[in-house]
């Protein structure tokens, strides 16, 4: 397998090339976006194993959300999401801020291994947007922090069903979310959501089940990352405020999170 580095201190990824094994698993021959007759993402870092590009997907889009944090973000648009997505994962795809040319879907543990209906892909940048629309319909300065919380819950997963990308959607999604709060006014505490992603994810599942949607979940984590005030970091609060902190991520934790790929999904209606 391929072997990667991230010097920090350098901002560089060092990647020693090797052959790609062979997948021994079903393959997906309808499937541009991996390297034939396996199950991994075609990629600039040349990794061949699932499990270590994870790492390095991981690793690098993390730094990137970090530095981009730093510099914020204003462009709230269908333009913006490419651009956020591209932010991410320019460094390890090449078609990072580009929407995906194939339908998918993902089976996901909370719906018993069924599917949310994520957006053919030429009806994407249609439905993100109408997404778009009726966020901005929406005067979000007039809003406290509940109602705005409420609010975010109902709008934005119309921007994550979408699913606008071969992968990465739902950290683009929760990053422009971010922004999009502190832009408003409020603080969000990124270290909840950052620890809470399995929670974050189910909480947009059941967000995007047309009318059995639930949005109580992902209002709930909302409400309890925003605030009127600057969030704090763990390490400079005192013992009592931080034993409470760490009781509130607690209950958003889900057992052993391991997020399933992306398939290919035939069809164009529903």
């Amino acid at each position: 397998m391929g072997t990667w580095r991230n010097n920090r201190r350098r901002n560089e990824i060092i990647v020693i090339n090797k052959t790609p094994p062979s997948y021994s698993g079903i393959k997906d021959m309808n499937d541009p976006y991996l390297y034939e007759g396996t199950s991994v993402l075609r990629n600039l870092l040349n990794i061949y194993d699932e499990r270590e590009l994870d790492l390095a997907e991981s690793e690098i889009s993390s730094a990137n959300m970090m530095l981009q944090y730093e510099k914020g973000f204003k462009d709230f648009s269908t333009n913006g999401i490419k651009e956020i997505h591209k932010i991410l994962f320019g460094e390890i795809y090449d078609w990072a801020g580009k929407f995906r040319i194939m339908n998918i879907q993902k089976r996901e543990d909370i719906l018993a291994g069924k599917s949310v209906w994520y957006a053919n892909d030429d009806d994407i940048e249609r439905d993100l947007n109408a997404g778009w629309a009726g966020i901005n319909a929406i005067n979000w300065d007039k809003l406290n922090r509940e109602e705005f919380a409420k609010n975010l819950s109902l709008t934005f997963p119309a921007l994550w069903q979408a699913h606008p990308f071969r992968d990465g959607n739902t950290r683009t999604i929760v990053l422009l979310m971010t922004f999009f709060v502190e832009h408003h006014g409020f603080y969000i505490d990124q270290e909840l959501l950052a620890a809470s992603a399995g929670y974050v994810r189910n909480a947009f599942v059941m967000a995007c089940l047309g009318e059995y949607s639930e949005y109580e979940h992902l209002e709930k984590i909302l409400f309890d990352s925003i605030s009127d005030e600057p969030i704090q970091q763990i390490d400079d609060l005192d013992e009592a405020i931080a034993a409470e902190r760490a009781e509130k991520y607690e209950q958003y934790q889900t057992e052993d999170y391991h997020p399933t790929p992306h398939e290919y999904r035939a069809g164009e209606s529903k």
